[in-house]
């Protein structure tokens, strides 16, 4: 079915009340755990209609935001979304109290009780008008970053379309994109400021009516987070600082030297004097090539991206009012997933393709598990199939890059080395925040400059006065919109280097690995999901030592003086 084709509606809620009610009751007087798994698929025919529905709902407003039905329709899901979650919950309580929860288990497995108690856990009704509050703010964010109109070289451009000339050759160029993108921020630093401070209050007051020690053990269980705590990612954050912050100093070092520079600013992200590889070709030729690609790498990935290509479910240009970012959606009703990105002309447009391709093709391969609780896993276990995906597709990188491939594998890998010490950062930024709840924005700022110490001391933001200030996490959206979902895209790159290697050592093995990660979607939690297909867990001892030393390995194997 083509995307223009899927029926759209705004769920009733008087209706939806009426079928939850209706099925409770039935479920509740069922005399078998065979009439109680039907009960429930049938609840999960209702539930992936209405998911359906507000995907299609935020799709639609995400490519286009200055569009006022999609906003409108965006806002009814963001008002009626707690509605639906209060519903559910009614329902999977039903079903977590059930007289038959052995014959259950042995339907479907254990892991299926342990994400209903986490979403149990996680909702009353009393935090409804919270939730409505929360999702107001977010939205003024995304909009306030949608209607960026930033003026750079006689045009007018959004914050993703200065993409390219913040990896222009020219150090001028790059030093005026970088400094015209914080100009908006820094015209919106107050608003930002209190859109964010507004956010923290809100979550922590949710966190306090469910009874809760801190919004971050709220946050770790609306996360899925059930196999790991914030112990585990503190050690993990520690091991970056030991064995990857001094790796990427090496790598800056090797940067300088590339780019004949006696220092790195924080414009300098480019990797070659003369510019950083470009894809070449229009964005229709880049999906064409892609298309060969995935047919070449297995049969399962060229059927995929058929269904993806015919039938409309990736837009992928960036435009005036779209949303910027890349993301990955599912319509649960019509087993299809749905790709958005912004390709600019740059070297990244080539890696989110592949990297929304990783998560589309795992939502696709599991479409037809039983449960919609098992069709994605949590967030890290997700990007291990996006980021694995950026790496598997390496020996197709000719098609996008040409005589420019090698360059770009490097600067691939030593970006996605550099990312991990970000990432950690990020994450180590929002622990203290909610454990500070009271902090000023000028406080936030000032925890965020002394962590740049910690995880990226090269880092110099010249005479950027808002960078200076630390205001750079404002414009990262995840802070904002998705609270602790970030530290999940580093988790996950130890777990893509893991397939890297094994890609290299036996294609076969490891894509036969990868495909059984896919199609386990969400059936298992995530340091369970990665032993099934032989991947090592960040959170063990000298991991992250042992994976980056073969990557080290790799990059001075590799004559830079030939890129």
């Amino acid at each position: 079915m083509k995307y223009s084709e899927m029926h759209y509606e705004r769920a009733d809620i008087n209706k939806c009340e009426s079928i939850v009610s209706s099925l409770i009751e039935k479920f509740d007087s069922a005399d078998s755990a065979k009439t109680q798994i039907k009960l429930i698929k049938e609840y999960n025919e209702h539930k992936s209609a209405w998911d359906s529905y507000e995907s299609i709902a935020y799709v639609n407003y995400s490519c286009d935001t200055t569009n006022d039905y999609n906003l409108t329709e965006k806002k009814f899901w963001d008002d009626n979304s707690p509605s639906l979650i209060e519903l559910d919950n009614k329902f999977i309580t039903a079903v977590h109290n059930s007289k038959y929860k052995h014959g259950i288990i042995e339907e479907w497995g254990d892991h299926y009780f342990n994400l209903l108690e986490m979403r149990l856990k996680t909702f009353t009704p009393e935090i409804k008008e919270l939730l409505a509050e929360e999702s107001k703010l977010s939205n003024e964010y995304t909009n306030l970053l949608s209607s960026a109109e930033i003026k750079f070289q006689d045009e007018t451009y959004n914050l993703t379309g200065l993409g390219k000339f913040i990896i222009d050759s020219e150090r001028k160029v790059r030093k005026s994109a970088v400094k015209a993108r914080y100009s908006f921020f820094q015209e919106n630093k107050d608003a930002l400021d209190n859109i964010y401070d507004q956010l923290v209050k809100v979550r922590s007051q949710i966190s306090e009516k469910l009874n809760f020690d801190s919004y971050t053990s709220l946050a770790y269980l609306n996360l899925g987070r059930s196999d790991y705590s914030a112990k585990e990612v503190k050690f993990y954050r520690e091991e970056i600082v030991k064995h990857i912050v001094p790796l990427v100093r090496k790598l800056n070092t090797k940067r300088k030297e590339i780019l004949k520079l006696d220092k790195l600013f924080v414009y300098d992200k480019i990797n070659y004097p003369e510019g950083d590889p470009r894809p070449i070709g229009t964005p229709e030729e880049l999906v064409s090539k892609a298309s060969k690609m995935y047919h070449e790498l297995s049969p399962e990935s060229g059927e995929f991206f058929d269904v993806m290509k015919n039938n409309e479910l990736m837009d992928l240009v960036n435009r005036k009012g779209k949303q910027g970012g890349g993301f990955c959606t599912s319509f649960p009703k019509y087993e299809l997933p749905f790709i958005f990105s912004n390709f600019n002309g740059t070297a990244g447009d080539i890696t989110v393709l592949t990297h929304e391709a990783g998560h589309a093709f795992q939502a696709y391969q599991s479409r037809k598990l039983p449960l919609l609780e098992y069709l994605m896993p949590t967030y890290e276990a997700c990007e291990i199939h996006s980021m694995s995906m950026e790496f598997i597709t390496w020996p197709w990188m000719k098609l996008f890059f040409g005589e420019n491939t090698e360059k770009f594998k490097f600067m691939h890998m030593s970006d996605s080395l550099s990312f991990l010490p970000y990432g950690a950062q990020v994450d180590h930024f929002q622990h203290w925040v909610y454990d500070n709840i009271e902090a000023t924005p000028k406080q936030r700022k000032e925890k965020w400059n002394e962590l740049d110490k910690l995880y990226r001391p090269d880092l110099d933001n010249d005479d950027i006065s808002f960078l200076n200030d630390g205001g750079m996490w404002q414009a990262q959206g995840h802070i904002f919109n998705s609270p602790f979902y970030y530290i999940d895209y580093t988790l996950a790159l130890i777990c893509a280097f893991q397939f890297w290697i094994k890609f290299q050592e036996n294609p076969k093995s490891a894509w036969k690995d990868y495909l059984k990660l896919c199609k386990l979607g969400g059936s298992l939690p995530f340091t369970k999901l990665i032993k099934e297909v032989n991947i090592n867990s960040p959170f063990e001892k000298d991991i992250l030592k042992n994976v980056t030393t073969k990557i080290n390995d790799w990059l001075n194997s590799v004559a830079t003086n030939n890129l």
